[in-house]
């Protein structure tokens, strides 16, 4: 079994995506391979001479990829394909998305990191100035027998409380983590969605991404020319998303019984609303399959829509409340040399 480390994030989005546009062009899956191999390192050489062995004594493309231990939205891009037949297009496809959420991560860690330093640059200043210069201050002060004014005594008692406030912070990010490590993420998987879709910005971004990945998957099944049935039978047997093989046993019992798919999507609270009315149009025009596709895409804009406006405002949020902090301990050494001055 090869290490996941060994293709990092961009590194499988270059080559699905030169894999795809190389089927696309007329090469077979394994003349495709042996032609990316050159322009690779050594170890992943290896690494894809041994997929090319693999598919030749008859694995499936999914099997093979999933040896490499790619991320589980590739690996059900191609678990569908092999189904409905197109895994040029399920690869340059499932390239694009992962491309995005690469460049989401980095953009976010673009934002972050510079601010993220400036806190901990500042938790140090805080430590000094709490533990080194108020003392002294204090000090001088009681020996001088000058009194801070009263506005000047709730700036100081702030500063002091500070490090308190973000260490709380902190603390609650790591006792958060850690729910979700130890307790969260071991609960099955229609109960995990149940409580993650409870919290208020997780529940937009899951909601947007259920709707996305039923849409997007069902389209192609569709396009593949499978019924909804045999397309949600299809979302079963996967096993890249445990939420969606319950999801898929739990809509396939409720279509059987006679409930409208529509309807079923509408009443779940895990999509969008407008999934539902993409569906009831797709079945009542007979464009199930190109409408579901067109809609993925619009969940697709909609998604980074919402992280473009989340990453314009954290930065400004984060420089804004360092600024404040400083601008507090400025105040905390001046005001009362201002005071000692005026009582001379």
């Amino acid at each position: 079994m090869f290490e996941r480390k060994g293709w990092r994030l961009h590194e499988q989005v270059l080559l699905l995506r030169r894999l795809g546009e190389l089927l696309e062009k007329g090469y077979s899956l394994l003349q495709a391979l042996e032609f990316l191999q050159f322009q690779l390192s050594s170890q992943k050489q290896i690494q894809l001479q041994h997929i090319a062995e693999e598919l030749k004594n008859g694995r499936s493309i999914h099997d093979a990829f999933h040896q490499l231990m790619f991320h589980p939205d590739i690996l059900s891009y191609l678990f569908y394909a092999q189904r409905h037949g197109d895994i040029s297009f399920a690869l340059q496809q499932g390239s694009v998305l992962l491309h995005r959420k690469d460049k989401h991560q980095k953009d976010m860690m673009k934002v972050l990191r510079y601010p993220i330093f400036l806190s901990f640059f500042l938790l140090g200043i805080l430590a000094v100035f709490n533990f080194v210069l108020l003392p002294q201050f204090e000090t001088l002060y009681s020996s001088l027998r000058a009194s801070s004014v009263s506005f000047t005594d709730h700036i100081m008692l702030l500063i002091r409380m500070l490090p308190y406030m973000i260490g709380g912070f902190f603390l609650c990010l790591v006792l958060g983590t850690c729910i979700y490590v130890f307790y969260i993420q071991k609960l099955p998987p229609v109960q995990r969605m149940n409580v993650m879709i409870r919290i208020p910005l997780i529940k937009t971004f899951l909601i947007l991404t259920n709707s996305h990945y039923f849409s997007v998957q069902l389209s192609g099944l569709l396009q593949g020319g499978l019924s909804v049935l045999e397309a949600l039978t299809l979302m079963v047997e996967q096993k890249h998303h445990p939420f969606f093989q319950c999801e898929a046993t739990r809509i396939e019992e409720l279509l059987i019984a006679g409930e409208q798919l529509d309807s079923i999507i509408m009443k779940s609270g895990y999509y969008e609303r407008e999934l539902s009315y993409v569906i009831a149009h797709g079945q009542a025009n007979g464009n199930l399959a190109t409408e579901l596709g067109d809609y993925s895409e619009l969940t697709i804009e909609k998604m980074e829509g919402k992280i473009q406006r989340i990453l314009v405002i954290i930065q400004p949020l984060l420089f804004t409340c360092i600024g404040i902090i400083v601008v507090l301990m400025y105040l905390a050494m001046i005001m009362p040399m201002f005071q000692m001055m005026n009582s001379i």
